[in-house]
């Protein structure tokens, strides 16, 4: 979430499509009884119909890239949802005709960049970005996309700046949540609620999709924790899910929260006991963990096959997850740390401070870390969780 979350949901401002931003001629129906869209009750069946239909239409004139980035949307949409590295590439191969694209055109511009940041590749989603935001300066999701991958790898200056050009390109509540998310990281924690607060309380983001409520809510919260005011953040966190109950990024959020509180059962009754999301899975177990250690020994089977699984594919995204598996679960420090830093090397937010710094302690190696404490401490951070984790180690 991290602002990786942006990237973890569909495009969030309403007015960007990528057909806008693609710059294919629109598709016209080639008789009037062809179907343009299906409208179904639930939103997986809408995804599924969709993407369905999405398929059909591609088949037939695969030369159209408008089409095939319509389906690489909506299958990055449902890999986000589901976790699953398979869709992802299946939203590549969507894009193989076009991938080596001397000059792409904004849309497929942001979808590459989606697919290199959900594979931690994250020089190559910036330098898609970059080139998306020079190609079309007044393009306000390209600035929102650049602005979270620049503070997930602690870049925090160039991502303030991305910040301001969203409010440039016409977007000024997401400017002020975006640059609040920064602020929170940089000492001014306070003033960065009291800004979102004032967004909510205005009814500035009454007319935005529940994607980016839900995300203004969720940092509400992540902010309140940091600052001690659990009361606060546990009523935004609640708000949150009452928006979007599936949203995996807040479920996860609020279950640390919870289990930071000791409210393991809480937590199982939270998160599904079948969830196919590892992070959501982790959660889960650490609850069943805390509660009877007997009952938790076939998640923890579950969740080592996943993370072996992970690893015979070379998939090296889940180490902030498995650093924390190994050293709660498996009770393996070094692997844990090893992990931990492996993961800090490329994404710094706050939860991968934490992970890193708990590990080094597990590991009593605490000056392991001394990086990531020097980093905490240069950047302002608050976050009265790790005020305890940083004692002890010698920052550089």
């Amino acid at each position: 979430m991290s602002w990786l979350r942006f990237l973890a949901r569909t495009l969030l401002l309403s007015a960007i499509t990528i057909a806008a931003a693609s710059g294919a001629e629109l598709y016209r129906p080639a008789r009037d009884a062809e179907v343009l869209e299906y409208l179904p009750l639930a939103a997986a069946r809408a995804g599924d119909a969709g993407t369905r239909v999405l398929r059909e239409w591609q088949a037939r004139d695969p030369s159209n890239l408008d089409l095939a980035l319509r389906l690489a949307q909506n299958q990055i949409a449902a890999a986000r949802a589901a976790s699953d590295p398979r869709l992802w590439g299946q939203a590549q191969a969507t894009l193989a005709p076009w991938w080596e694209q001397e000059s792409p055109p904004l849309g497929l511009l942001l979808a590459r960049a989606a697919i290199h940041q959900n594979r931690h590749d994250f020089a190559a989603a910036k330098t898609d970005l970059l080139r998306a935001v020079t190609q079309q300066p007044q393009a306000a999701q390209a600035w929102l996309d650049l602005a979270s991958l620049q503070q997930a790898t602690g870049d925090l200056a160039a991502a303030a700046e991305s910040c301001g050009r969203i409010a440039a390109a016409g977007a000024p509540a997401i400017a002020t949540v975006c640059q609040a998310g920064v602020d929170a990281l940089t000492g001014r924690g306070s003033e960065a609620y009291a800004a979102i607060e004032s967004v909510f309380a205005h009814h500035r983001l009454a007319d935005q999709p529940a994607a980016v409520r839900t995300w203004a809510a969720t940092l509400l919260a992540e902010i309140a924790e940091r600052l001690a005011r659990n009361g606060e953040a546990e009523r935004w966190y609640r708000y949150s899910l009452a928006i979007d109950p599936t949203d995996s990024y807040t479920l996860a959020a609020y279950a640390d929260f919870l289990l930071d509180r000791g409210r393991p059962a809480d937590v199982v009754q939270l998160i599904a006991a079948d969830s196919s999301i590892d992070s959501l899975l982790l959660r889960r177990v650490l609850a069943e963990y805390a509660l009877d250690v007997e009952a938790a020994q076939r998640g923890i089977a579950l969740l080592a096959a996943r993370f072996d699984a992970l690893r015979e594919r070379g998939d090296r995204v889940h180490r902030r997850e498995e650093s924390r598996f190994r050293q709660a679960l498996t009770q393996d420090p070094e692997l844990a740390l090893e992990l931990a830093l492996e993961n800090w090397a490329v994404q710094k937010e706050p939860l991968d401070a934490r992970i890193a710094l708990e590990a080094a302690h597990a590991a009593n190696r605490p000056r392991a870390a001394a990086a990531v404490a020097g980093w905490v401490e240069g950047s302002g951070l608050q976050d009265i969780r790790l005020a305890a984790l940083l004692l002890g180690i010698r920052t550089p």
